[in-house]
């Protein structure tokens, strides 16, 4: 593709039109949030003090929409072929929204938030475009095409499970806003090299909207919490990346530039996330030891244990997202030696140690 100037003009370009649309919208949020008391009021759990502006995350998905409509008319980027996809998010994010203030039934939010995602893995069987679902695993433990009932299925848990990981992460401020930027940068890199304009193009969006966000969530006067609208809406969309990043034929670009084996693909792309999934795996097991619901509420998250030794919430996020990202290098290093088989004990492995160590850590 030749746009006539290079690629890093349009991102830069982009990235600052964005800042200054997050920031116009933020504001305006505020302002209506103020109007209406669109606030959150604290509970036992909560690491926080006071009524703060909520729902911040529909800020994001309304930033998200501007830009696709104004971008769409551009040649190399595609929403109409993810416009499914989009529409789905956007939802989300309006049921996060109701929920931030009206607080919906953690079953029956989950079964709508399924319908949802089911609804847009259909349309993407009907339209035989199966964006967004997997259905070719390229011989991670020994699977290769697995259909599209068998894909549609899994592809459905995988949404549902990191969407529930990333919503679990919103417990302190700029935790899931540092995480974010983090994970998007690596994709914008990644995907620079293989040619995803439009994966690009909302990974900018996405950078440029938590920079501004940030600015809020510590804010004295003016402090917002981006809510479930926020933390459901960007699990959504990280699924979706990673998603694709499995199962695109573009991947073979980028398995041939690092010589990374397609096998293990798979065990890469839960590296991106491996913290926010480990801290969910922890806290519903201990739950469930402790015979207790493992959907029920507590303070025993990694940001907790971590906030409990003093830390504060900018380090503790921090902390985190630099520890998600040594542990995706540590598989992305060890990749080229071992097939999807060892490499997923070796990942299994480190989870079970990080499981130990912060377990370890709270009882001290």
């Amino acid at each position: 593709m030749n746009l006539g100037f290079p690629l890093y003009i349009y991102y830069l370009v982009l990235f600052i039109l964005i800042l200054i649309l997050s920031k116009f919208i933020f504001s305006r949020y505020i302002q209506f949030a103020r109007n209406f008391n669109l606030t959150n009021t604290p509970n036992q759990r909560s690491v926080h003090s006071g009524k703060v502006f909520t729902g911040g995350g529909i800020v994001i998905a309304t930033v998200l929409l501007v830009a696709v409509v104004v971008l769409d008319s551009l040649d190399f980027v595609e929403f109409t072929q993810i416009s499914p996809l989009i529409g789905t998010s956007i939802l989300i994010a309006a049921v996060g929204f109701y929920d931030d203030f009206n607080e919906i039934n953690a079953f029956q939010k989950y079964i709508i938030l399924t319908f949802l995602v089911l609804m847009t893995a259909y349309s993407s069987y009907l339209t035989e475009e199966y964006e967004g679902i997997i259905t070719n695993l390229h011989g991670f433990l020994g699977f290769y095409e697995i259909g599209f009932i068998p894909g549609f299925l899994f592809s459905t848990f995988v949404y549902l499970s990191i969407m529930n990981s990333i919503n679990l992460m919103d417990g302190i401020d700029g935790y899931l806003s540092i995480f974010s930027i983090f994970f998007f940068i690596s994709f914008l890199f990644n995907n620079s090299i293989n040619g995803f304009y439009t994966l690009n193009t909302m990974s900018v969006v996405f950078i440029a909207s938590f920079i501004i966000y940030i600015k809020y969530n510590f804010s004295k006067r003016k402090k917002l919490f981006i809510g479930d609208a926020g933390s459901l809406f960007i699990g959504f969309w990280i699924a979706y990346f990673l998603i694709t990043y499995i199962t695109t034929s573009s991947s073979y670009d980028l398995a041939t530039v690092f010589s990374i084996k397609l096998e293990n693909f798979p065990v890469l792309a839960i590296s991106m996330i491996n913290i926010p999934v480990l801290d969910t795996l922890r806290v519903m097991l201990v739950r469930i030891l402790k015979k207790k619901s493992p959907f029920s509420a507590d303070r025993n998250h990694l940001h907790h244990i971590i906030l409990d030794r003093g830390i504060s919430h900018i380090n503790a996020g921090l902390l985190l997202s630099f520890l998600n990202w040594f542990n995706c290098i540590i598989i992305f290093l060890l990749e080229q030696s071992f097939n999807s088989k060892y490499l997923t004990i070796i990942y299994i492995s480190l989870s079970l140690f990080w499981f130990g160590f912060f377990e370890y850590l709270k009882r001290r």
